[in-house]
């Protein structure tokens, strides 16, 4: 049994302080934090940038993307994708895209990420804000952009939040 010294025990007093404090913070900007929704529809056009290449059974293809997007988010994307996989319906893409516009009446741009994976088992999608991208009235803009398609339309869901509001 190890018994504290007077010094160890204030040792111990101060991390507990410590420990507190950056929860409390934390907590507050947590609550500072207040998501926001965009939400709307946009249109795409994928044009393919290099012929296909199909090596080992393994397809490869990079494309161009051009966007426009109408609702919360208005403006135009621009990016590159890259994607590949398996005739049998295997694919997985990644994809950069700038998107240039208004947020909710904010002016500005930002970087979003993309990563698609499909297989004949089901599908996944994952599309984000990239981390300090945002210029403008959009700088510290974070979030997740979630697409839906109906109907051959595509509409947009995107949860974000901004510094200040």
């Amino acid at each position: 049994m190890r018994i504290l010294t007077f010094r160890g025990y204030v040792l111990l007093i101060a991390l507990g302080l410590m420990i507190a404090v950056a929860l409390a913070a934390g907590t507050a900007r947590a609550q500072e934090t207040h998501m926001h929704h965009a939400n709307g529809t946009f249109t795409v056009t994928m044009t393919p940038a290099d012929p296909e290449v199909v090596e080992a059974g393994l397809g490869l293809s990079r494309y161009t993307l051009a966007k426009t997007f109408e609702g919360g988010l208005t403006g135009t994307g621009t990016g590159q994708m890259l994607a590949g996989g398996v005739s049998a319906g295997t694919q997985t893409y990644i994809a950069l895209e700038r998107v240039v516009g208004t947020l909710d009446g904010r002016e500005g741009a930002f970087l979003l990420a993309h990563r698609g994976d499909m297989s004949p088992d089901g599908f996944s999608l994952s599309i984000m804000v990239v981390p300090n991208s945002g210029t403008g009235a959009l700088e510290g803009l974070t979030g997740d952009f979630a697409l839906t398609i109906t109907g051959g339309v595509h509409h947009y869901d995107l949860a974000y939040s901004l510094p200040g509001s």
